[in-house]
């Protein structure tokens, strides 16, 4: 029996528009009326997630920043937390600036959600989309004295982000997500603390809940999708998403413009979970 629909967001529950077909939003709601709960899993901060989601009607358990903070919108409780510890989100640090980039620090402040030096190394449009999100801020003093959900670089070559990826995996033994990056072009480069990933946040609220792995199921498309994807109990990717997530699962849905995640209510209802 699934409990839980652990379910990415960007490119599987909603388009670039941000904006959930209403078929998507009818299964939400009948899963939920039904007893099962949505959770939405995805790299995108808490404010911004929850008015997108509130926007289209739905007030729901969230895991954040890939899987650095875990949030119930429904109570705006938190669930889960995994920052980096002060002396590695410094290590960190060093590591991007050693490669020559300035990174997005995302961080705990009640004023803002993301510090950057005065000449950051992502790209323009992301500045430009982060707003007042973004405070320009000394990144040393900010790693040691705030606590650091993640780093990330967007819309940069991938040779030049893939050399700081792999030096943050060797140094400082980072969780670091490389990917194309949809919105922006290019590659984008997400950085969490170690062992950092979208499902330790979904585990984190089945361990609440009494959740069972196998009562999971987990919906996505991207890289950073793929350790939910692998240890739910049902996998579930979109077709065109990242062949790595497609690899991880069972069943297949079609993206948002085609309406897919409508499926998702017939895959808890009738087929057979072992």
């Amino acid at each position: 029996m699934i409990r839980l629909v652990a379910t990415d967001l960007d490119g599987t529950f909603w388009g670039s528009d941000f904006t959930p077909p209403q078929s998507h939003l009818k299964a939400a709601r009948e899963l939920i009326d039904a007893g099962v709960t949505v959770l939405a899993a995805t790299s995108r901060r808490p404010r911004v997630t929850g008015r997108r989601l509130a926007e289209a009607g739905l007030v729901l358990p969230a895991v954040l920043i890939d899987g650095a903070l875990g949030m119930d919108f429904r109570s705006g409780e938190r669930f889960h937390q995994a920052c980096f510890a002060p002396a590695a989100a410094l290590e960190a640090l060093a590591t991007f600036q050693a490669h020559g980039l300035d990174p997005c620090i995302y961080v705990e402040h009640p004023e803002f959600d993301i510090v950057i030096s005065e000449a950051p190394s992502t790209c323009a449009e992301h500045l430009t989309n982060l707003g007042s999100a973004a405070a320009v801020g000394d990144l040393f003093d900010t790693a040691a004295s705030l606590e650091v959900y993640a780093f990330s670089v967007l819309g940069l070559s991938k040779q030049r982000l893939g050399a700081v990826a792999d030096a943050l995996a060797l140094v400082a033994g980072s969780t670091a997500v490389l990917y194309p990056e949809p919105d922006y072009g290019q590659f984008g480069l997400i950085v969490n603390s170690p062992g950092v990933t979208k499902w330790t946040g979904v585990l984190a609220y089945c361990r609440q809940e009494g959740i069972g792995r196998e009562e999971v199921l987990a919906v996505g498309d991207g890289l950073n999708d793929i350790a939910m994807l692998r240890h739910a109990g049902v996998a579930v990717a979109v077709r065109g998403g990242a062949p790595e997530a497609i690899a991880e699962s069972e069943h297949l849905i079609d993206d948002p413009g085609a309406e897919g995640w409508a499926r998702i209510v017939d895959l808890v209802n009738f087929i057979p979970f072992v």
